[in-house]
C-alpha cells in the first residue's frame, strides 16, 4: 500500500495517541483491580459491623431492611468496578490492534517515502531499529491487553453470596431459592434439588479416631430425618413414641441451643401411629427459612418456632393412615409451608400460612399415599411445586395449588423423591423404571429406563448429569439428556441417604455410614471412601465448608480446620 507522506504522518501519530492510550487503560485497570482487592466493599469494616449488629438481633426488621439496603449499595459499587475493569479489558484489545496496525501502516510505507528524498541506499540500520520497535512495543501493549483481558478478571474478589441475601434465601420476588453456601434450608438442600453451593468440603474424615470431626453430639430421640441450616443454627427432630422434639443446634459448637415439642399445643395429636418399624415418628425432614423452622411428624401434628424456640404455632392435620408411617418432608416457598399430605383417607397437597398456622389452599390429589417429598421448581417462569406420586408426576403452583401439568408416572410403592434440573424432571421407583421428563405446561416423555431404580434414595441432577443411588449398592452416572449410563460402579452396602453434588463431587452416604465421594463428571473417578462408624440413612447437609451427618445415634459436623 503506497500511501502519501502525510497520511504516513497521521497513521505514525494515531499509532502513539493509541499506545499511549491502551498503555494508560491498562495501568488504571491494574490499579483499579489491586484497590479493589484490597477494599472490597463487599468486606469493608462498616458493612462488617452493621452485619454484627445484625447477627446479635436477626428478628429485627428495620436492622434487616438496613443489612439490605446497605448490602445492596456494596454490590452497586463491586459491580461497578466490575463492569469498569471488564470494559477496560475490551477497549485494552481494540487498543492494542489498532496500536499494531497503524505502526505497520507506518513502518512498511517509510523507506518507500525516505528514499524520494534521498539518493542513499536503503536504510538498513534505520529499518531493523524501527522493526525492534514495532516488535517489542507492540508485544508490549498486545500483553498487557492480555493480562488484562484474562488474569485480571479472574483475580476479582468474588462476591459470593452477601448478607442481604442470606436474610432472604428467596429473593424480593419470591424467585426459587438457589443453593447458598450458608443456608440448607429443605431436606436435600435449596429446592429440594440435592445440590449444595460453596467449595473446599472435606474429603477425608474417621469418625472412629476423630480425624476432621470438628465435633459430634448424641442426639437425644431417635430419627431418620436429616438436617437442616439456616444461618448458625441446624435444626434437626426425634421422637421416642408420643414425644416429639425439634432440636436447634449451634453449627459451630454442636450445643444444643434449645428443644421444641412436637405436641405441647391445643389440639395436638397424642397418638402413636403404626409405621416401618425402623422409621419412627421422626422421618419427616424439617424447612427453615429467615426467622422461623417448621416440623411434622408422623402423626400429622405440624408446628412453627422462632429461631430463639418461641412457639409461634401447631396445628394437627390429621393423623395419616399409611402402611409405612408419614415420612414426606416439608418446603417453604415464600410466606407458604408447602405439605405432601398422604394417608390412605386423604391424599393432598396444602399451603399453610408462615406466619398464623392456617390453610391458604388445599388441592386434593389421585392416587395412592407414597412416601416421596415434594420438591420445589419453576419452569416457564412459574414456581411449582412436584410431586412424585402413584400413578402420576403432578405440578402444582406453589402460590395458589392450582395443578400446572400431570403426567403418568411410576407405580405401587413410591419412595423417591423427583430429581430435576432446568429441563427435566426425575422420577422412579423401585423395580419399574427411571423417566424424565420435559417439563412444562405442555410435558413430554423425554427417556425411560430401568437399570438403575432406587427404592429410597432420591436422584440429584445437574444440567449435565444424572446421579443415582439404589438399595442394592449401585451407583451411576446417566447423561441428563438421553438414557446414556456413562459410568456404573457397585460397592457393598446399599444406599437409602440421597447423593448430593457439591464443589464438583458427588457424595454418596451408604447404611453403614460409609461416604463414597466421586468426581461429578461423565467417567468414574473415585476420590476417597471416608467412615462415620456408625450406621446412617440421613442424607448429609452442607454449609460453609462443613458437612452435617445424622447417624443412627449421633450428629457429626466433618470439617477441614
Amino acid at each position: 500500500m503506497n500511501l502519501t507522506e502525510k497520511q504516513i504522518s497521521l497513521f505514525r501519530t494515531l499509532s502513539i495517541i493509541t499506545g499511549i492510550f491502551t498503555m494508560v487503560i491498562a495501568f488504571t485497570m491494574i490499579m483499579s483491580l489491586i484497590q479493589l482487592k484490597s477494599s472490597d466493599p463487599l468486606s469493608s469494616p462498616a458493612l462488617a459491623a452493621v452485619y454484627e449488629q445484625f447477627d446479635r438481633d436477626p428478628d429485627n426488621a428495620a436492622n434487616a431492611e438496613y443489612v439490605r439496603s446497605l448490602d445492596l449499595v456494596a454490590r452497586k459499587a463491586y459491580f461497578t468496578a466490575r463492569w469498569q475493569l471488564e470494559t477496560g479489558s475490551y477497549l485494552l484489545v481494540i487498543g492494542a490492534a489498532l496500536f499494531v496496525l497503524f505502526r505497520w501502516l507506518t513502518y512498511s510505507n517509510e523507506p518507500l517515502i525516505k528514499s524520494k528524498l534521498s539518493p542513499k541506499p536503503v536504510l538498513t540500520e534505520t529499518r531493523e531499529r524501527n522493526r525492534r520497535y514495532l516488535v517489542i512495543s507492540a508485544a508490549a501493549v498486545v500483553l498487557l491487553a492480555v493480562i488484562s483481558s484474562f488474569i485480571l478478571r479472574p483475580l476479582m474478589p468474588d462476591p459470593g453470596r452477601t448478607r442481604s441475601e442470606k436474610v432472604s434465601a428467596t429473593g424480593s420476588a419470591g424467585e426459587i431459592p438457589m443453593p447458598d453456601e450458608i443456608n440448607f434450608p429443605f431436606f436435600r438442600g435449596a429446592g429440594g434439588r440435592g445440590i449444595a453451593a460453596g467449595e473446599g468440603y472435606p474429603v477425608e474424615w474417621n469418625g472412629n479416631s476423630g480425624e476432621n470431626i470438628r465435633w459430634k453430639i448424641p442426639v437425644p430421640k431417635h430419627g431418620k430425618s436429616s438436617p437442616v441450616i439456616w444461618g448458625d443454627k441446624i435444626f434437626l427432630t426425634g421422637a421416642d413414641g408420643s414425644a416429639l422434639e425439634v432440636y436447634c443446634i449451634d453449627k459451630n459448637t454442636g450445643n444444643i441451643l434449645w428443644t421444641g415439642s412436637g405436641s405441647d399445643f391445643p389440639g395436638a395429636s397424642k397418638e402413636t401411629p403404626e409405621s416401618d418399624q425402623e422409621a419412627g415418628m421422626a422421618v419427616s425432614t424439617a424447612a427453615a427459612t429467615e426467622g422461623a423452622v417448621c416440623a411434622i411428624f408422623g402423626n400429622g401434628n405440624l408446628v412453627a418456632y422462632d429461631h430463639t424456640g418461641k412457639l409461634l404455632w401447631g396445628t394437627n392435620l390429621g393423623v395419616p393412615e399409611h402402611m409405612y408411617g408419614y415420612s414426606s418432608s416439608l418446603l417453604i416457598w415464600k410466606d407458604l409451608v408447602i405439605i405432601q399430605y398422604d394417608s390412605d383417607t386423604r391424599l393432598a397437597v396444602i399451603g399453610i400460612d408462615l406466619k398464623s398456622g392456617k390453610i391458604r389452599w388445599e388441592t386434593p390429589r389421585r392416587g395412592r399415599a407414597v412416601n416421596s417429598s415434594p420438591v420445589l421448581a419453576s419452569f416457564e417462569g412459574i414456581p411449582q411445586v412436584i410431586i412424585n406420586g402413584s400413578p402420576e408426576v403432578t405440578a402444582f403452583e406453589a402460590s395458589t395449588g392450582k395443578e400446572v401439568w400431570t403426567m403418568p408416572g411410576v407405580k405401587n410403592d413410591v419412595a423417591v423423591s423427583p430429581g430435576y434440573n432446568k429441563n427435566y424432571v426425575y422420577i422412579c421407583a423401585n423395580y419399574e423404571k427411571l423417566i424424565a421428563i420435559k417439563a412444562g405446561k405442555n410435558p413430554a416423555v423425554a427417556w425411560e429406563d430401568n437399570t438403575y431404580t432406587p427404592d429410597v434414595s432420591s436422584p440429584a441432577a445437574t444440567d449435565e448429569f444424572l446421579f443415582i443411588s439404589d438399595g442394592t449398592g449401585g451407583v451411576a452416572c446417566y447423561d441428563a439428556g438421553s438414557n446414556k449410563v456413562l459410568w456404573e460402579n457397585y460397592f457393598s452396602e446399599p444406599f437409602y441417604a440421597s447423593p448430593m453434588v457439591a464443589d464438583g463431587k458427588i457424595y454418596f452416604l451408604d447404611r453403614k455410614g460409609v461416604m463414597h465421594i466421586v468426581k461429578a463428571a461423565g467417567t468414574y473417578e473415585l476420590i476417597s471412601q471416608p467412615e462415620l462408624g456408625e450406621d446412617a440413612d440421613c442424607t448429609p447437609a452442607f454449609s460453609e465448608k462443613r458437612i452435617y451427618i445424622r447417624g443412627v445415634n449421633n450428629l457429626y459436623c466433618i470439617s477441614n480446620d
